[in-house]
């Protein structure tokens, strides 16, 4: 019950973060990239994705606008990339071959 309302004051503080980005930037392109940055610095990529691809249909693909989803997209990737404590990003596993294994009766 306690986990529920720390997430509920959670994503009202979310809201409320995101409702002051949109009264100080107004309805423009950094607007919607600031909240994407948002979103994604609060484990929300997938939504912060969404926001950028919205954010293309709804002021086209000038260059300002085509630089700011790019940096979004970045950073989406780049935070995916960060482990939960933050000390080095996650690399792949080296691909190993399989090991030999010897079949012995018995």
């Amino acid at each position: 019950m306690h986990s529920e309302t720390s997430n509920d004051l959670s994503q009202a503080g979310l809201h409320i973060a995101i409702q002051d980005i949109k009264d100080e930037l107004f309805d423009t392109p950094e607007c919607d990239y600031a909240v994407a940055q948002l979103l994604t610095r609060w484990g929300q990529a997938e939504k912060a994705e969404q926001l950028l691809d919205e954010m293309l249909m709804k002021w086209g693909t000038s260059p300002e606008v085509l630089a700011l989803t790019q940096r979004g997209y970045t950073e989406i990737v780049g935070e995916s990339e960060l482990p939960a404590d933050n000390d080095e990003p996650l690399r792949k596993p080296k691909q190993t071959a399989p090991a030999a294994l010897g079949v012995v009766a018995a």
